[in-house]
C-alpha cells in the first residue's frame, strides 16, 4: 500500500547533490522512497531523507517496509526516532494514527507524544526567542537570500523567510525526522528537508545557502568547533548566523552545553554580537537592535552573532510583521478573560520577563477574520503578537 499521500519521489536533483555520512558518496535514485550511496540504502519519504547515523538497525527495518511496499509502516518507524534514549518512546499505534488521520498539526504533536515540546511548538510564533531570530534574520540576512537552518525543528523560520509562506528556497536540517514531517506536512510544504546528525558529517554540498542560520539550537551541540566549521563552509561567501545561544555565565532552562560568552566570541570571531533580548526589545518596539560590546556580555541569558556580509541595523518590520493582506488569527493562547498559559513552566520560561506575553489581551469587535494591513492598530496587534499568522490546520 502507498497509504495517504505519502511522496515517495526520489527524483529531485537536489537529493543527488547530497553526500552519504558513511561513505562521503553522492546519493542516487535507488527506487521510489530509497536513495542509495552504493553500499546502503537510505529512506527518504515525503522528500525528507532519514541520513542520521548510529541508527542502522531502524535505518534497515525501514528500508525494508519500503521495499515490502508498505511505507505507511517505515513512516511509522522514521516518526517515532526520537532526539537520544532519555525520551520516553513513542506509541507505534499513536504514531501510525498521526500519519493516517490527524487533521491538525497540534493533533499530530499529541499523538507524536511531543509532552513538554507541545507549547514551545505550538506557539512558537509568539515567543520571544522567535522574535528575536526575526530581527537577527530582518537585520542581516539579504532579502531573498537562499537560506539554510541547522537545527530547524518544525520549520517556523524557514516559512517566515521564504515569503510565501511555503519554504521554497529554503533549505531545514534536524537530528529528528518527526519534527521535520512536521514542517513538511503542516508549516512549509516545499523547502528542502533532511534529517542528519550535525555532531557528525555534514550531506550538504559546499556552498549551497547565502545565509545559514542556528537559532536555539547551537547550545546544544557538543562538538561546537565542528558545528561551526560546517556551517561555514555551507555559505563560505555568505551570512553565518547563530542567535540565542545560551550563556553559561547564566541560568538558564534546558541549558544545554553551552559557553561563556568569552568564549562564544572567540570561537565566532569578528561580527556583530547582540544581547538576544534586544532583539526581541526591538521587534516589539520596531526599534533597531542595538549591538552589544562584546566585553559586556556576561550578564546576558543568551547571546546572538552575525558573521560575513549583511545590512546594518534598522526598524524590524519585513519579517516580524505578516505580510499585506495575510489572514490573522487571534492568538491562541487568549481566551476571554485573558491569557491561559499551558504549563507553569512556560510561564516561568517565557512569560515573566515579557510584558508584552503578560499583557495580552483579546481585541475588542469582530476578530473572526482580520486582514493584515497598514493601519496603526493592525500593525500593533500583529508586533505584540494578539494576532498572528498561523499556518493551515495549525490548531
Amino acid at each position: 500500500m502507498t497509504g495517504p499521500s505519502i511522496v515517495l519521489d526520489v527524483d529531485d536533483p537536489w537529493l543527488t547533490r547530497l553526500r552519504s555520512p558513511a561513505n562521503g558518496r553522492a546519493l542516487h535514485a535507488h527506487r521510489p522512497g530509497l536513495l542509495s550511496d552504493g553500499d546502503r540504502l537510505w529512506p527518504c519519504l515525503d522528500g525528507i531523507p532519514y541520513l542520521r547515523t548510529g541508527r542502522d538497525a531502524l535505518r534497515e527495518a525501514a528500508v525494508s517496509a519500503i521495499l515490502d511496499d508498505d511505507p505507511v509502516s517505515a513512516l511509522v518507524l522514521l516518526l517515532s526516532d526520537r532526539r537520544d534514549e532519555s525520551i520516553p518512546p513513542a506509541r507505534p499505534d499513536a504514531v501510525r494514527t498521526a500519519v493516517l488521520t490527524a487533521g491538525s498539526a497540534h493533533r499530530a504533536m499529541e499523538l507524536l507524544d511531543y509532552g513538554g515540546m507541545t507549547p514551545y511548538l505550538l506557539h512558537r510564533w509568539c515567543l520571544p526567542t522567535y522574535l528575536s531570530g526575526l530581527v537577527l534574520l530582518e537585520t542581516h540576512a539579504p532579502a531573498g537570500a537562499a537560506l539554510c537552518e541547522i537545527g530547524c525543528g518544525a520549520g517556523h523560520f524557514l516559512r517566515s523567510w521564504s515569503g510565501d509562506g511555503e519554504g521554497g528556497g529554503t533549505t531545514g536540517a534536524d537530528l529528528v525526522f518527526s519534527m521535520l514531517w512536521l514542517a513538511r506536512r503542516y508549516v512549509c510544504p516545499r523547502a528542502r528537508l533532511v534529517c542528519f546528525d550535525a555532531e557528525g558529517p555534514f550531506p550538504l554540498a559546499a556552498d549551497c545557502a547565502q545565509v545559514v542560520l542556528s537559532h536555539d539550537s547551537f547550545h546544544y551541540f557538543r562538538d561546537k568547533p565542528h558545528v561551526l566549521t560546517q556551517m561555514r563552509r555551507l555559505c563560505e561567501a555568505g551570512t553565518l548566523l547563530v542567535g540565542h545561544t545560551h550563556n553559561a555565565q547564566r541560568p538558564n532552562h534546558s541549558p544545554g552545553m553551552p559557553l561563556t560568552a568569552a568564549e562564544y566570541v572567540r570561537l565566532l570571531g569578528p561580527g556583530t554580537v547582540y544581547d538576544d533580548g534586544a532583539l526581541t526589545a526591538a521587534a516589539l518596539t520596531g526599534r533597531p537592535p542595538l549591538p552589544a560590546d562584546p566585553a559586556a556580555l556576561c550578564g546576558a541569558d543568551a547571546l546572538a552573532f552575525a558573521c560575513g556580509a549583511g545590512g546594518a541595523p534598522h526598524p524590524p518590520s519585513t519579517l516580524v510583521l505578516p505580510a499585506e493582506g495575510a489572514e490573522l488569527t487571534v492568538n491562541p493562547l487568549l481566551s476571554e478573560d485573558g491569557p491561559r498559559w499551558p504549563s507553569a513552566k512556560f510561564e516561568d520560561e517565557y512569560v515573566r520577563q515579557w510584558p508584552y506575553l503578560r499583557n495580552l489581551r483579546r481585541p475588542e469587535g469582530d476578530t473572526a477574520a482580520v486582514a493584515m494591513d497598514a493601519s496603526p492598530h493592525v500593525r500593533r496587534l500583529a508586533r505584540e503578537r494578539v494576532l498572528l499568522d498561523l499556518p493551515r490546520h495549525w490548531l
